[in-house]
Parts: C-alpha cells; sequence; structure tokens
C-alpha cells in the first residue's frame, strides 16, 4: 500500500481507533482535536462492548464483529484498559433459539442461573469492559510510538485540513453536523451515574427501546450506573431527578450497590445519525472519508469502522496508481 499523510478531526474513540489503524497500515498520520482526548465524551462513557443495532445493520454486526474481536484481543495486555468480565444481558431478549446475529455474537453464551428483580428473560456471557480514560491513554501511546501526533486545533472547515494532506478522515463526532454540512447528524444526550464500587464485578445490561434503561458497568474502583437518552438535547448539565431515577432502578438490580457512594454524574452529548456514516468523498484533489454518526455505540463499532477507513484509503490509492489502458 502506498503510504500517505493523514489528518483524523476528532480524537473520541472513533477518531483515535481510525488514527492507530491507519498509522499501523504504515500512514503519517496527525490527529486534529478542538478537545483534549482525555476530555471528550468517550472519557466520560461507561465502557462497554455491547450488541448493536445501529443502521445501516449488516454494516454494523461486520464491524461490531470485528471490534469484539479487537477488544478480545488486546484484554490480554492489562496496559490497554480492556477486560473481560462475566456479564448479564436481560429485557428484551428472544427466546434462546431465535436469537438475532447481535445476540448471537455474545462471547461464551449460557442460560443464567438467576436473574435480577424485575427481569424475567436473560443472557449470561463474557463482554469486554473497556476502562476508556486508561484506554484513551494507551491509544495515544500506541499512536505516538508509530509516529502519529496530536494536535490541539479547531477546525472551522475540512479544506483547512486538506490544505495540509492529501487525506482527511472526518471523526467528529457530532462536529461532523457543520464540518460535512450533515444536518442528518443530531445531538443525542446521554448520562450516567457513577459510584464506588462496593464489589459489585458482573456486568449488567438491559436491551431496551425506552428512553431510561438499567446498566452496571464496573470498573477496578467505580461503577457506571445507566442510564438515560434524550434526543435532540444540547444541554449537558446532569440532571438530578433522572440521576435519582439510575440509582433506583440499579440498586433495585444489584443489591450491592445499596450503599454505594456517589462519585459524580457523567454526561455526554452524542452524535446519533439514521445511519452510521463510513463512505469516501473526493474533494478536488484530496479526498475525505467520513467515518461518524455511531450514537451511544462508538465503542461497540470503532475498530470496525476504522478497519474499512483503512481500506477505503488503501483502494483510492490503488485506483489512482493504476496505470491507464
Amino acid at each position: 500500500m502506498t503510504k500517505t499523510e493523514v489528518v483524523v478531526v476528532g480524537a473520541g474513540v472513533v477518531g483515535l481507533s481510525c488514527a492507530v489503524s491507519l498509522a499501523e497500515a504504515g500512514h503519517r498520520v496527525r490527529v486534529w482535536t478542538a478537545d483534549d482526548p482525555t476530555a471528550t465524551a468517550s472519557a466520560h462513557a461507561a465502557g462497554v462492548w455491547k450488541p448493536t443495532y445501529q443502521a445501516p445493520l449488516a454494516s454494523s454486526l461486520a464491524w461490531a464483529s470485528r471490534s469484539l474481536e479487537h477488544y478480545r484481543r488486546l484484554a490480554v495486555d492489562p496496559e490497554t484498559g480492556v477486560r473481560m468480565v462475566d456479564a448479564l444481558t436481560v429485557g428484551e431478549v428472544p427466546d434462546r433459539h431465535a436469537l438475532p446475529d447481535q445476540l448471537s455474537m455474545l462471547p461464551d453464551l449460557a442460560v443464567p442461573t438467576t436473574l435480577p428483580p424485575g427481569f424475567d428473560r436473560g443472557l449470561a456471557h463474557r463482554a469486554p469492559v473497556v476502562d476508556l480514560p486508561r484506554h484513551l491513554r494507551w491509544m495515544l501511546e500506541r499512536l505516538a510510538a508509530l509516529g502519529g501526533t496530536v494536535v490541539l486545533r479547531r477546525v472551522e472547515s475540512l479544506d483547512e485540513a486538506l490544505a495540509e494532506a492529501p487525506v482527511v478522515v472526518l471523526a467528529a463526532g457530532l462536529g461532523a453536523r457543520e464540518l460535512a454540512g450533515d444536518p442528518t447528524v443530531r445531538p443525542l444526550f446521554s448520562q450516567y451515574v457513577v459510584t464506588d464500587n462496593p464489589g459489585v464485578h458482573r456486568v449488567l445490561v438491559e436491551i431496551s427501546d425506552a428512553r431510561r434503561w438499567t446498566s452496571v458497568i464496573p470498573h477496578a474502583d467505580r461503577v457506571h450506573l445507566g442510564g438515560v437518552r434524550v434526543p435532540g438535547r444540547t444541554d449537558a448539565t446532569p440532571d438530578r431527578e433522572e440521576a435519582r431515577e439510575i440509582l433506583h432502578r440499579c440498586r433495585e438490580a444489584e443489591p450491592a450497590l445499596q450503599d454505594a457512594r456517589v462519585l459524580r454524574i457523567d454526561t455526554g452529548i452524542l452524535p446519533a445519525r439514521p445511519t452510521t456514516r463510513v463512505e469516501v468523498e473526493q474533494r478536488g484533489n484530496g479526498l475525505v472519508v467520513h467515518d461518524y454518526g455511531h450514537g451511544g455505540s462508538g465503542l461497540a463499532l470503532c475498530w470496525g469502522t476504522a478497519h474499512d477507513v483503512v481500506r477505503l484509503v488503501a483502494a483510492h490509492h490503488t485506483a489512482v496508481e493504476r496505470p491507464s489502458a
């Protein structure tokens, strides 16, 4: 593959997974980000890989599967911040013999011996849990080791980046609305309550189409309790009433949390879109590779979409270099 200069716009999990993957393929990568990577919405996410029904469905299945396998490989190295953990998926779970592909790919599927109060269906399995502050640091260190750089720079137009590199990857999350001129990108408010960890080891995730759901994501020093998502909301101020509801639901499902001390309330504005966009756009002599619109599935999809970004860059350069007949 011909190596080239690439500017990646955005430094959340989507942008950094692209940057690392491109650098591993031998490209010279710079990341431009308006915010410190440790202060993005990704840094405050709960950090669990889970099934996603994000459109386009067939592509999302492939991206999620590739991301899952990537996390399983990373889990052998504690420095990556990734662990494989016992998990329980509950809620709107189909019969075990009629599972959709999203659930069939869960590692080590089994019938649970017990279910939390309030749930009558579930699946036991293993799941990657990602300590995102640690994982983001690992990605930054990995990128630096490969010769990549990160620059704090607010981008007003993709032409700025195209003036500096022939290939630009747009992974700016909600910022893609303006940079790509894409009005289908919409804000999605997300909120989790973070407590200390009184001894919770198992992940609990509820499958639900409702605005609110129950999730318990344990890390060594804390537990992320969810959750709520509000389409169209741009105000990231924590909602105290929602926080009380989250605590109530999670403490009912996991009694060990009854005396857990609340450390903080984490919020984020996620980039929702009817479909995740991963495609190329020719702009003059430059190439823009779009990788945005993951909504709340950035962690579940990012390494898979990054693989496709690398493939699209390679395909473009192969086409450009192919001699004329």
